[in-house]
């Protein structure tokens, strides 16, 4: 595979990720929390904590469905979205 076939893998993964975590966001945030409040929190979370957006998004949306990655996953990325949404999404919000 070609690097440009690998980052276009990685890209599209990384994309539909994307949507799928703002989704994850804006059901569980509530009707009036929009998909770029969810988009701009994705963004905040990975700056804040140095990690890519592709790769937390993608811990996110693991995180929702109950995935649990393989050891050599985005273990950082992991760490976060726990960190950030476990509670959310676990309906444990305060």
């Amino acid at each position: 595979m070609t690097i440009e076939a690998h980052r276009d893998t990685r890209a599209t993964r990384h994309l539909s990720a994307l949507d799928a975590a703002i989704q994850i966001l804006t059901t569980a945030r509530g009707n009036s929390y929009s998909a770029d409040q969810a988009f701009d929190e994705l963004l905040d979370s990975s700056m804040r904590h140095q990690v890519d957006v592709g790769d937390l998004a993608e811990a996110l949306a693991d995180l929702a469905d109950g995935i649990h990655p393989g050891a050599d996953d985005h273990r950082r990325a992991r760490d976060v979205a726990t960190r950030e949404w476990g509670a959310l999404l676990s309906g444990n919000t305060g």
